[in-house]
């Protein structure tokens, strides 16, 4: 009786941890879903730029570097520019969003672009 009582304990703890293990996971996949969708939107920002912002929703020339919180979420976005990389007349642009899961660890999605000042809007 006793080491059916030990197996079927070590069984029910084998089941917590992996039920605790699964929960962290898909915690961690949603919030990644998350900032991918955060970063690919500033991303779609950037590529409906113009030179002369008469057709563009920005400026290529105010695309520069930026760290902010996003409201509302517990995500961080960062904007990293990099001119005439490797082109002249280009922006090399890393985006990149970050959190903090539950354990305290940082987490980060980041999508890089390169984007010409010349648009196909102008």
């Amino acid at each position: 009786m006793l080491i059916s009582f030990v197996v079927l304990t070590v069984g029910v703890l084998g089941l917590v941890k992996l039920q605790t293990y699964m929960e962290v996971k898909s915690e961690n996949a949603l919030h990644s879903i998350d900032a991918l969708y955060l970063a690919e939107e500033k991303l779609e920002l950037f590529r409906t730029r113009s030179q002369s912002a008469g057709t563009g929703t920005m400026l290529y020339s105010s695309i520069s570097n930026s760290d902010l919180p996003v409201p509302g979420t517990i995500f961080s976005r960062g904007v990293v520019v990099k001119n005439d990389f490797p082109v002249l007349g280009t922006k090399h642009i890393t985006v990149s969003v970050n959190w903090t899961d539950r354990w305290n660890n940082s987490q980060t999605v980041a999508l890089d672009t390169v984007i010409s000042k010349y648009s196909e809007f102008d």
